[in-house]
């Protein structure tokens, strides 16, 4: 049973006429005559008498034409729905980002995504990288933004713009000490750090390794799941974070928080586009992916 036969019977059907069925379908009566034949013979039941009347239904054809009007109807459907896809036409894009991709990254280019495409409907899945990437693998979303590169050969990497990490504190802590800390000092002071699976805390923990601090010596005094909650924290005075500049450039602007240099320490990581390889993307991800090359690629 193909489209074609059911598209030509409901068209015998409904014109009752294997001459005017074909016409409508844009086949010879011959061509449609073969189509109904092979239909029945397919079935082992006529669908039709034909007679002076014209072509009129058998009890088996009643049977199947409102189930062959459905098929035909969600066929169509079908059709439609992969060309609204093809054309960003009310399609949902869903992407991973790690939190300062998520809050800087992603967000200053909304509004040209939105021009370009407005029937494109982005969401975006905030977490640490780790778990970006493991959206990535399991399918949950189609592209992803991070601060870090790991080892999997599943996933295709991009590198995008280099991002600075400062040691910050509120500017009330900052005006009663010093704007400089020692690398033992910093292990004196209350630190707040990222949770485990950070990109921000990887490239801190991995700038470390060439000093003598030990992250088993810091004095932390909390691990938060965000950059944003690390923002706040050090706002309120709770202690120091390394944290990334673009986070907190309103703050500093604003002089409501402070920069402390740390002599022979000084961090940057590199963010990433990441995909997965060997897999061809939908064309809304294709254009969020370019766009997202196109203003941040260094």
């Amino acid at each position: 049973m193909t489209l074609k036969q059911l598209e030509v019977f409901v068209a015998v059907a409904e014109t009752r006429s294997f001459s005017r069925g074909a016409d409508k379908t844009c086949i010879t009566q011959s061509t449609a005559s073969q189509h109904i034949q092979g239909l029945e013979e397919e079935l082992g039941i006529r669908l039709f008498d034909r007679g002076r009347g014209g072509a009129l239904l058998t009890e088996a054809g009643k049977l199947l034409v409102g189930r062959a009007r459905k098929i035909l109807a969600e066929c169509d459907e079908s059709r439609s729905a992969v060309r609204r896809f093809v054309g960003m036409e009310d399609v949902v894009l869903r992407v991973g980002a790690s939190n300062t991709p998520g809050t800087c990254l992603i967000p200053a280019l909304l509004d040209q995504f939105h021009k370009r495409y407005p029937r494109v409907r982005l969401e975006v899945l905030q977490g640490d990288s780790t778990s970006v990437i493991e959206q990535l693998v399991n399918e949950e979303v189609e592209l992803g933004f991070i601060g870090g590169r790991f080892n999997d050969e599943r996933i295709h990497f991009e590198a995008l713009g280099e991002d600075t990490i400062v040691c910050a504190v509120s500017s009330d802590i900052a005006a009663k000490s010093k704007h400089s800390l020692s690398q033992a000092e910093l292990c004196k002071v209350p630190l707040i750090v990222r949770e485990q699976g950070s990109g921000t805390q990887k490239a801190v923990y991995d700038a470390f390794a060439g000093t003598w601090i030990n992250k088993e010596s810091l004095r932390i005094v909390a691990v938060l799941g965000s950059s944003e909650a690390i923002k706040r924290a050090i706002l309120n005075g709770t202690g120091y974070a390394f944290i990334s500049s673009m986070v907190i450039a309103e703050e500093l602007n604003h002089g409501q928080l402070t920069t402390v240099r740390i002599p022979g320490l000084n961090i940057s990581r590199t963010f990433y586009a990441a995909r997965r390889d060997g897999r061809e993307l939908s064309p809304a991800a294709a254009a969020f992916w370019d766009l997202m090359l196109s203003r941040w690629k260094r």
